[in-house]
């Protein structure tokens, strides 16, 4: 026990070969309260059984792990030709939340994990962001080879020569193109045995799964190359995007020339597309600076449901800078059922089902 003790008071990350692998680092610090003081409820009191209407996760954490995934998924070598962007996922969140609250150290639910992929990370100590997990998760990578394709005949043998390389491989897994992760302070938590007294837990939930037996995580190619085809071809940081930085004068043919601008002006932050769109023509907008800041909503993902505000909309997509404003170049489109809620730019989006008499839209940069 005093051997295993010893090893663990020196730091480790971790095992296990199965569905996407755990994570964990032991400091000798013991000054919680950085991170702790984030994870506090409204009274003061550590959220150990939190609410269902409480975030498990804040906005710059959620950031911070979202735009370290995209960044280490588009700089993998060899290069991926498949490599897709990642968005956040609020229903992985929550799933992610749900297991957080139950602060076991194991994989779970079990009735979930054929669906989903997932990495835990857990320490004690003095702070630590939880990117710095993400980051541990990526570095299996020096235990890892990416098998070459004449390998794959037909399946592709799993390289590893490490103790663990299943986080770094559900983390470049090419289709994994959503996540949600949550945060929890656990009490007593037994972690192989050991009890800590105040755990920080992190849950990461993956969907398309990854780490299916037999394949490779990615294409290796020029990046981009081998995109699916519902990306248009289009390529952001050597990941395949969805369409929403494009050049105006290649969006499309009916684009409503520059002049427009006049007969629009300025809109605010809180005007819906449904307040000013008319027809079936791509209109130009001029946003102001700081819709970032407005409480209006945001409703969808790529495609955006007729009731969301343009301005916030676009800083959403990535395509219009909080900080300047700026032209945005809309695409009203045909009608859509589901609208999906995700996680970017510092804007949660809301999903919608079934709109009544809904219609979608799409924005682009004006480069």
């Amino acid at each position: 026990m005093g051997h295993l003790t010893s090893a663990l008071l020196r730091g480790l990350s971790v095992l296990l070969v199965t569905q996407s692998v755990f994570a964990m680092v032991l400091f000798n610090a013991t000054d919680l309260g950085i991170l702790l003081e984030k994870y506090l409820d409204d009274d003061g009191d550590w959220m150990v059984e939190r609410q269902r209407s409480k975030r498990a996760i804040t906005a710059s954490d959620m950031q911070a792990i979202l735009d370290l995934h995209n960044k280490l998924r588009g700089q993998v070598y060899p290069p991926a030709s498949n490599m897709e962007y990642m968005v956040w996922d609020t229903e992985l969140e929550r799933g992610a939340q749900e297991w957080a609250e139950t602060c076991l150290w194991e994989h779970g639910p079990t009735g979930l994990l054929p669906q989903i992929g997932q990495n835990l990370g857990v320490h004690w100590g003095r702070y630590r962001p939880p990117t710095s997990h993400v980051q541990a998760w990526y570095d299996e990578v020096k235990d890892y080879s990416l098998p070459y394709p004449q390998e794959c005949n037909p399946h592709c043998p799993f390289k590893c020569s490490g103790p663990v390389c299943t986080h770094y491989t559900q983390l470049v897994w090419a289709t994994s193109s959503r996540i949600g992760c949550a945060i929890n302070v656990c009490y007593n938590m037994n972690v192989w045995g050991q009890i800590w007294a105040k755990a920080i837990y992190l849950v990461c939930n993956y969907s398309p799964k990854g780490n299916w037996w037999g394949y490779a995580p990615y294409k290796h190619g020029t990046p981009c190359s081998a995109c699916p085809p519902s990306y248009g071809g289009l390529c952001r940081e050597n990941l395949c995007y969805k369409g929403l930085l494009c050049a105006f004068n290649a969006v499309a043919s009916n684009i409503v020339p520059h002049t427009t601008v006049q007969k629009f002006g300025i809109v605010t932050c809180d005007i819906k597309l449904r307040d000013q769109c008319k027809g079936t023509t791509c209109n130009r907008y001029e946003c102001p600076a700081g819709c970032l800041d407005s409480m209006a909503k945001v409703i969808g993902t790529v495609y955006y449901d007729m009731k969301s505000s343009i301005c916030r909309s676009a800083i959403h997509a990535g395509i219009l800078s909080n900080e300047s404003g700026g032209y945005v170049d809309v695409m009203p489109r045909d009608n859509r059922k589901l609208y999906i809620s995700s996680y970017q730019n510092g804007i949660v989006s809301e999903s919608l089902q079934n709109p009544a008499g809904g219609k979608a839209f799409r924005v682009f940069a004006v480069i």
